[in-house]
């Protein structure tokens, strides 16, 4: 089916210089929003790819305008910390719009979109460059160019293992068709991979038994304008009523609890890694039953019931706390008076759980952790009731990696050399994008696909190929069968 990841995600689009800004006087440029990114990057600043950061800055609001053109209707602009200015647009009534949206608009421009045909390799001619791909048996050949968009890795176990490492490779991914497909061919023609070390690991809950009425939406525009009209006009509380059994189903939490005072256990009432790092508590997690359970006390359970300190959260949007899982998810929240008493109500060995939390409280204490280095502690765990929400499981929402790629979205080598005839866009092709703020992935994807299909679409006809009706065959030039395994080193 047509999708991917994009049709999994929140949807969130973050851009500046858009028509929502403008109405919302929102006074933005392409200048603060990329200070904004630098901010947000952080030490990680040294490795972005500043070249496409710009791109991606400079494209964002037209190519959301285009998409509003098309269709697909957003919510906001909403605040987004730690950019100063507010530019989240949410899609609505979710993320399904994009994948109709596009598809419609493919569809009125004659395109056609083949599935159940997993790409077997690329294909060159003698002189190196990308004519085509073979996929099922077929050989697919490209009037212009070729243009991998395949998604990221976060599903390919043996790149997670060899990027990353086997922890992280024992991480399941939300999406697990991100098999890292477009990498590997894009490798096979002589690409280069960067900053394949960059996964976004984390918990979150196991999906709800009831279905969750936003998803289950239809994206249409019908519904997408009908959604808009009445999310501008609802009380923001009352829209915040309607949103929060999504932010009970399938939005991780916020580690925010665990700094302040709360642990993660597994099932047998143990701690599982330091909770100061949500990338060392999916891999603990997962190494162990890849079931945990977020415990604390009556004082964190407060502070988590109101702003502004959410469990789970749309940014700018809506706000879910600690009593909304007990109305909208009763299936993961649990309290009780005692320690044993809890643990029994979530499924969790009571006389383990009573001795875990007696051991932290020593650490907290004491201000040291000895069995996984937390540093920390926040109030600990004190007097009951006592709470625990889950279980949670842990997953790769996305990878930040990326083929390496020029301004142009052209595929280029270690040298920096374009690869003749390839681009890539959206995850495929990030080219050592940061992207380290909500909105910028989907951002990226539709920027990076728009500039790629524009250059792919005017690059010169191939003269050596021969269409007849929507067939090809190569003249004269003999096709380079690719030895997929001799793929070369990556960098």
């Amino acid at each position: 089916m047509v999708g991917g990841s994009t049709g999994r995600s929140v949807g969130s689009f973050t851009a500046a210089n858009t028509a929502y800004q403008y109405r919302a006087g929102v006074n933005d440029s392409i200048e603060l929003f990329i200070e904004d990114m630098k901010t947000a990057n952080g030490d990680d600043e040294a490795r972005e790819n500043v070249a496409l950061r710009r791109v991606f800055a400079e494209n964002a609001g037209t190519t959301l305008e285009w998409l509003s053109s098309i269709g697909v209707q957003f919510l906001g602009p909403t605040p987004e910390p730690p950019f100063e200015k507010p530019r989240m647009h949410n899609v609505l009534p979710n993320s399904g719009a994009y994948i109709t949206a596009l598809s419609r608009e493919a569809r009125k421009r004659g395109v056609r979109v083949v599935t159940d045909a997993r790409v077997e390799r690329l294909l060159r001619n003698a002189d190196g460059e990308v004519i085509g791909a073979r996929a099922g048996g077929e050989d697919y050949l490209g009037r212009r160019a070729v243009i991998l968009a395949s998604g990221d890795y976060s599903a390919a176990t043996d790149m997670k293992a060899a990027f990353v490492g086997e922890a992280a490779a024992k991480v399941q991914a939300v999406n697990p068709n991100s098999t890292g497909d477009g990498f590997r061919l894009g490798n096979d023609v002589g690409g280069t991979m960067l900053q394949m070390d960059r996964l976004y690991e984390g918990l979150r809950f196991l999906p709800g038994k009831m279905p969750d009425p936003i998803k289950l939406l239809p994206a249409t525009p019908a519904v997408s304008r009908a959604v808009r009209f009445l999310s501008e006009r609802l009380p923001k509380n009352l829209l915040a009523v309607l949103l929060r059994g999504a932010l009970t189903s399938w939005v991780g939490p916020s580690n925010d609890l665990y700094r302040a005072g709360g642990i993660c256990v597994n099932e047998k009432g143990v701690r599982v890694a330091n909770e100061d790092s949500e990338k060392l508590l999916a891999r603990g997690v997962a190494a162990d039953s890849n079931r945990g359970w977020m415990v604390f006390d009556e004082t964190v359970a407060q502070r988590f019931s109101a702003w502004p300190h959410p469990v789970t959260t749309f940014p700018g949007v809506a706000y879910a706390y600690v009593q909304d899982f007990a109305r909208y998810r009763p299936d993961t929240f649990f309290k009780a008076d005692t320690l044993e008493e809890l643990a029994t109500k979530a499924g969790i060995d009571p006389a383990a759980l009573r001795g875990t939390v007696e051991r932290f409280r020593q650490h907290a204490a004491a201000g040291h952790d000895p069995d996984f280095g937390r540093t920390e502690f926040g109030t600990g765990i004190g007097a009951g009731p006592y709470y625990a929400l889950g279980p949670m499981q842990s997953y790769i929402t996305l990878a930040d990696g990326g083929l390496a790629v020029d301004t142009d979205l052209r595929v280029t080598a270690e040298d920096g050399t374009p690869i003749p005839g390839l681009y890539a866009a959206g995850s495929t092709g990030q080219g050592g994008l940061q992207l380290l703020n909500h909105g910028l992935h989907i951002g990226w994807a539709m920027v990076s696909g728009r500039i790629a299909g524009r250059n792919a679409a005017t690059a010169p006809v191939r003269t050596d190929l021969r269409f007849v009706g929507s067939t090809a065959s190569v003249l004269n030039t003999p096709v380079e069968e690719l030895n997929v395994a001799s793929r070369r080193p990556v960098s």
